[in-house]
């Protein structure tokens, strides 16, 4: 570890206020809030066979890092002579691979691989190189763990998204629920991992709500653009009032709770608010 010490003291030479900023706004893009605002639009308002495509890439993939983790088990450098550590509440337990660098990777390749555009090839490598570097400027991992995060989420993304074409092709979306089988056993094994239970639930409930939405609601996302903003800020709404609205009141431990909490999420954003947008005739004409 001692080169990669000497890489991060080296990058933190360079620190400025300003730089402070711009990666701490560059590792929130990273983040939940961004991914569940990204998913929204694009289910609701946008292109819905695209955010089903790469939602459940890059949602599965955020339950193989935790796992990944707990397997590896390295320790981040956090309280290392010489580094000084940002934004540390984005980076529990262990380091590798870097957790924002493969979510960062999985949303921006899985996208990339969606449109097939240059405009968006090019900016999922300038986004996923600053979300890899800005984990390194922040002192909250390692070299090693962001070029992890990178390798993985491409490998992941590449895989499940051709399997995702096959199941949707062939009708067979029931196949996915496969993916998910390695995720339950890692659930049982590491039952207090929250970054593990969050992506789980939200794995299973938006899974779930992709067929639901193939059999019986078949949304349009069409209609004018104040239709779409309508939507987005009632779906947004009322998903938020699931976040925080269900937590006080599930009877059961935090772990639990979480779980129910996401798969609701994840039922809600594919399922739940396209079913009741398709039932307000003034925001579906």
């Amino acid at each position: 570890m001692e080169w990669q010490l000497e890489l991060l003291t080296w990058i933190q030479s360079f620190k400025t206020p300003i730089l402070d900023a711009f990666f701490l706004v560059v590792t929130a893009s990273a983040e939940e809030f961004f991914f569940i605002a990204a998913a929204a639009w694009f289910m609701w308002c946008q292109n819905k066979q695209l955010a089903q495509r790469v939602g459940f890439a890059f949602l599965t993939s955020t339950v193989f890092n935790p796992t990944l983790k707990e397997l590896f088990a390295v320790e981040r450098p956090i309280g290392a002579y010489g580094i000084e550590s940002m934004r540390v509440e984005t980076a529990p337990g262990y380091s590798f691979p870097s957790g924002h660098t493969q979510s960062a990777t999985s949303f921006w390749f899985a996208a990339a691989l969606g449109i097939k555009a240059n405009w968006i090839r090019i900016l999922a490598v300038v986004m996923i190189s600053l979300v890899a570097f800005s984990r390194l400027y922040l002192g909250v991992h390692w070299f090693t763990d962001v070029i992890a995060g990178v390798f993985f989420g491409l490998l992941w993304v590449f895989a499940i998204d051709r399997f995702y074409s096959y199941c949707v092709k062939n009708n067979k979306l029931s196949l996915l629920w496969l993916v998910l089988l390695p995720f339950t056993i890692a659930y049982l094994l590491y039952p207090e991992n929250k970054p593990l239970i969050v992506s789980f639930g939200a794995s299973i409930g938006f899974l779930a709500g992709i067929q639901l939405e193939h059999r019986f609601i078949q949304f349009n996302v069409q209609g004018a653009l104040w239709k779409k903003l309508v939507r987005f800020a009632i779906g947004l709404l009322i998903l938020l009032l699931i976040k925080s609205g269900l937590k006080p009141i599930l009877p059961f431990n935090e772990a639990l709770n979480d779980l129910i909490r996401y798969t609701c999420i994840g039922l809600w954003i594919t399922a739940g608010a396209p079913w009741l947008f398709q039932h307000i005739k003034p925001l579906n004409d």
